[in-house]
């Protein structure tokens, strides 16, 4: 890999006499010294530059080319007027470099496409923009918004003259929503047909419906190689962000990397999205594919999940780093603990119940747990003031969006400004927080909430070379080491002294005393403590230990097991394993010796189909070992295990209850079989000792919590076969105890058992302490034991409330109607519809396939009116219906300020009035429409509507008064009807009803891929 340039720490032994006062600056790296900076000597600084800083308002709108180019601070899809300039004037004040940040990531920087108009969600009917830089129209210009591009080339400059590299993010997997390449060169991209025959899904189909590029097409791999050398030869940027990499095939990357490709990493540095949390399966973009780092995701789902609360598992943060063996090196890893497509590290601490002060601390504890781990640290704006932020802004509040503006009033807030430049500050002091090897001292196993490791670095001499122990409190109460087991975490002659200095100069009271770390760490605390090198040393043999008897070792997929019978013998204190691969360097896996008593190993992050040889020994008292003895394994995808999942979902009444799994990087469904009332099973084959991380989930209409269970909780986990082949929980009490009581009761509606009904318990938490009814109208709910106050809710019913006193049976509901309609019971079920005044059967798949087809339409009315009920199967697509109620209306719906859609009325029915849109299993929404583009979403309570199903088969029933239409009665000449199942945002259907292959038929129809499959509208049903 090339250097940056020849830099070194000046001054860096009378750098080291100074104090290490956390408000001390960070030493900034100058050129000519003889300690070069590579990339693992980094730390770097993540901005969005739109929502960075504004240094030049003139540039605020852009082109300019529409209203949704220009800026608008209120609307979080909007550009709101960060640029170039905002970044450079921050350089130039010394901003980053206070907070020792060495390298500075920014978000795309090309022309984006137009605005698209949000189609649903809380900013629905919003401009939706390229703010963020991922939706390229023209990937050889800098986007406006954002400046020229000389004020780009004057911003790297900028940042080389203060030491700062600059690392451009780009994208080669797709471009904008309707950019001119796929108008100009439509054979660039994917069709949809390709995408559903494609064995290949992840990297042939489109990411969120953006047009997915043909890289194996040699003149689409010459467009982004050319894409890529431009900024790289044009700018003078020093790496890569490579945006959804796991998106684009394996051959791009392998030309990309090689030695004179664009990426060659002796050129040009880059690290890699690969939303994965598998170490082995991270560690093939940069072994097999040649990336030079990558994100570690597996680090990230780890923290996130169990440094966010006490009721974290630290065993499982001990679990990623002892996976480390998966990378050739894992020093070239990039780490974080979150990013702008997640939430935010604060809100995982609020959403798990932590205060504000609390998400502060914990936020510090998993920032200081990353700088003291092998890695580069990379660190998303906001972090320095530790801004919450709970998701992607599409359906978030500016206010809630995790991509908020930057707010540089907060600085000093929190303090955490002064901490990363301190934890900066020891990383550069230390070498073994870069280089060093990182060795585990201490982890839980199931114990006090404690995790130790060790950096350990050779051939640096002096202070710079010293080891660094850190140990991490993830609980909310302080420890005492010596009161873990053994009275301390063995230091195994790390240190040879007892004074020891916290190297980012914390207040601390850890000392040695008789070779253990001893002393107090403070609730959700990290500390680093540093000493001259002991003498202790590991590879020392005593020839007179016995070796393990009975070794062998069972293959799984990445990892192995391996068990031996535990040592009889008083001279044996433990053991150590080491492995090598196929035929390479041998590793060692555990620097802390495992306890005498025990008799296996599970070793995981092992390349699949490559032979390892493992080396067990025996280790004394002093740390002395044993030669060893040797077995060999070669870890294999076909490696599988049985394991029976049971979870107990009483609460969730009709289900279908089914396992998610979370573990892949996308989501893996299976679906379960109820064995007894509430209860559901399965059996499924899972990779052998792998970990599987997973929730429960319910696709029934109603159900809570978009359908997953545990709101706020980790996904729940296992590894399988070792030793779990079997599962068994309650829904959704993953971390929360399952409370003891039980309610008991039906709930009716119009004297009739209400299915999918809701029961909750609001005196407690209602997003877990609820349940939903079976089909006979019966409900189970899960609450703490005493009085409770309860309500219960169906669609088109009056709630109703009771107090009761947990446990008890027989508390029933009696729901009744605000509005009866005449004709229908409005319930999802069809069964009363016996002789509708129209009905339409569409049977046969349309061009999205089988779980994209609308099958029936049925429609009535009467004096008050409008009746209206549909089944259809549908998988992350919408199902809209359009009427056409009289004179006038829109005659096409792409203009529409919600809900936008490909689709043109002509002929029979010259304009539509009014719809009813919903997506998946969503509430229906009705829409009148105003012109072309205004359409004005009316209030639910008005109209009735009740839906039927677990996705993607759906039922939907609705009762529409004429009043909610603008009407006073029907209209003379009827309304007429057309629907379809359409795809997103500007886009058309995949099917639709009436057509020509429906009975009735209707002359309605369906344009090529290339038409955006626009749906033609000229033959409705009519209802009289």
């Amino acid at each position: 890999m090339k250097r940056f340039q020849s830099v070194a720490r000046p001054g860096l032994l009378a750098l080291l006499t100074l104090s290490l006062a956390a408000c001390a600056p960070a030493p900034t790296p100058d050129p000519g010294g003889p300690l070069a900076r590579d990339w693992q000597d980094e730390t770097i600084y993540f901005a969005m530059t739109d929502r960075f800083a504004n240094g030049a308002p003139a540039n605020d709108n852009g082109p300019n080319r529409d209203a949704g180019d220009v800026a608008d601070r209120s609307n979080p899809l909007a550009w709101h007027g960060g640029d170039f300039a905002g970044l450079k004037a921050k350089i130039e004040e010394g901003y980053f470099k206070r907070m020792g940040f060495t390298a500075l990531w920014v978000t795309p920087v090309v022309l984006q496409v137009p605005a698209i108009t949000a189609g649903d969600g809380l900013n629905q009917g919003k401009a939706f923009a390229g703010y963020h830089g991922y939706w390229a129209e023209d990937f050889f210009k800098v986007d406006p918004h954002l400046g020229t591009l000389d004020e780009y080339k004057a911003l790297i400059q900028t940042a080389h003259r203060n030491g700062i590299r600059v690392i451009q993010d780009i994208v080669v997997n797709h471009a904008g929503y309707g950019a001119t390449l796929t108008k100009t060169n439509p054979e660039w991209f994917h069709t949809d047909a390709e995408c559903a025959a494609s064995p290949s899904p992840v990297t042939n189909c489109p990411l969120a419906g953006l047009p997915d590029f043909k890289q194996e097409l040699p003149e689409v791999t010459a467009y982004l190689n050319s894409f890529v050398k431009y900024w790289r030869d044009t700018t003078g940027i020093d790496g890569l962000r490579l945006d959804t990499m796991k998106h684009v095939p394996d051959s791009y990357w392998t030309q990309f990397f090689a030695a004179g490709g664009v990426g060659d990493p002796a050129k040009l540095w880059s690290v890699g999205e690969v939303f994965d949390g598998n170490p082995a399966y991270l560690a093939r973009f940069m072994d097999e594919l040649g990336s030079p780092s990558v994100f570690d995701f597996a680090l990230y789902f780890a923290m996130k999940e169990h440094l966010s609360s006490a009721g974290g598992n630290l065993d499982r943060v001990a679990d990623v780093f002892a996976q480390d063996g998966a990378y050739r090196d894992p020093t070239r890893l990039t780490t974080f603990v979150d990013n702008h497509d997640v939430r935010r590290f604060v809100n995982e601490v609020t959403s798990r119940g932590g205060t504000r002060a609390q998400a502060v601390e914990r936020l510090d504890l998993a920032l200081s747990t990353m700088y003291f781990s092998r890695g580069t640290p990379s660190v998303w704006q906001g972090t320095e003031i530790a801004q919450p932020g709970e998701g992607d802004p599409y359906n978030q509040t500016t206010e809630n969006s995790n991509r908020q503006d930057m707010d540089f009033s907060q600085l000093g807030a929190s303090a955490l400004d002064e901490r990363l430049g301190a934890l900066a500050r020891a990383r550069w002091t230390f070498r073994a927080l870069t280089r060093g090897a990182q060795q585990e001292l201490w982890r839980p196993n199931g114990g006090a909430p404690v995790l130790a490791y060790r950096r350990v670095v050779s051939g640096v001499t002096g202070a710079a070379g010293q080891p660094v122990v850190f140990v991490v409190n993830g609980g909310d109460a302080a420890v005492d080491l010596a009161s873990l087991p053994g009275g301390g975490i063995p230091l195994l002659g790390t240190f040879a002294g007892t004074a020891l200095t916290e190297v980012t100069g914390r207040t601390h009271g850890l000392k040695v005393e008789g070779g253990k770390l001893v002393g107090t760490v403070p609730a959700r605390t990290a500390l680093a403590v540093t000493a001259p090198a002991g003498s202790g040393s590991v590879g020392t043999v005593n020839p007179a230990l016995p070796e393990v008897q009975n070794l062998a070792a069972q293959p799984g997929d990445s990892a192995a097991r391996l068990s031996w019978t535990p040592s009889t013998d008083a001279a044996v204190t433990g053991y150590r394993i080491y492995a090598s691969t196929a035929g390479g360097t041998e590793r060692l896996l555990n620097f802390a010796p495992l306890g005498r008593e025990q008799g296996s190993y599970l070793v995981r992050g092992l390349p699949n189909g490559a032979a390892t040889t493992f080396r067990v020994v025996t280790v004394d008292a002093q740390g002395a070992e044993s030669r060893g003895a040797a077995v060999t394994a070669t870890p294999g995808a076909q490696y599988t295990a049985k394991v029976t999942f049971t979870v107990d979902a009483r609460s969730q009444g009709n289900g279908p209850v089914e396992l998610r799994r979370f573990d892949t990087g996308s989501q893996v469904e299976y679906p379960m079989t109820q064995v007894s009332r509430g209860v559901w099973k399965t059996d499924i084959d899972l990779p052998l000792f792998r970990e599987v991380k997973f929730k429960f989930g319910n696709d029934a209409a109603g159900a809570r919590n978009s359908g997953y269970e545990g709101p706020g909780q980790p996904d729940r986990s296992l590894i399988v076969g070792a030793p779990d082949t079997t599962y068994a929980g309650t829904y959704d009490f993953i971390t929360v105890p399952v409370p003891a009581a039980t309610i008991e009761g039906t709930v009716t509606g119009a004297g009739q058992p209400l299915a999918n009904a809701l029961v909750e318990a609001t005196t407690a938490d209602p997003n877990l302490n609820y349940a939903l009814t079976f089909s006979d109208g019966t409900y189970t709910l899960l609450s703490p034991a005493g009085e409770q106050t309860l309500r219960a809710s169906a669609a088109s019913f009056t709630d109703a409330g009771r107090t009761v006193t947990a446990p008890a049976t027989g508390v029933d509901f009696a729901l009744t109607r605000p509005v009866t309609a005449s004709k229908y019971v409005i319930d999802g079920q069809l069964g009363d519809w016996t002789a509708p005044k129209v009905n339409v059967q569409s049977p046969a798949a349309g061009v999205f396939g089988d779980n994209n087809n609308w099958l029936t339409l049925q429609a009535d009315s009467d004096a008050t009116y409008l009746y209206l009920a549909y089944t259809y199967r549908v998988d992350g697509n919408s199902a809209i219906l359009y009427l056409d109620t009289g004179a006038g209306g829109a005659t096409a719906a792409d203009g529409f300020n919600a809900w936008p859609r490909a689709a043109t009325f002509t002929g029979g029915i010259p304009g539509v009035d009014a719809f009813i849109a919903r997506y998946g299993g969503e509430q229906a929404q009705l829409w009148t429409v105003q012109g072309t583009a205004a359409v004005t979403q009316v209030d639910g309570a008005s109209y009735q509507f009740a839906a039927t199903g677990s996705l993607p088969a759906q039922t939907v029933e609705l009762a529409i008064p004429w009043t909610a239409l603008g009407l006073s009665g029907p209209p003379a000449g009827g309304v007429g009807v057309v629907g379809g199942i359409f795809g997103g945002d500007n886009y058309g259907a995949g099917d639709i009803i009436p057509d020509a292959g429906s009975t009735p038929a209707g002359a309605n129809t369906i344009g090529a891929d290339t038409q955006q499959r626009r749906a033609t509208f000229t033959e409705p049903v009519r209802v009289p």
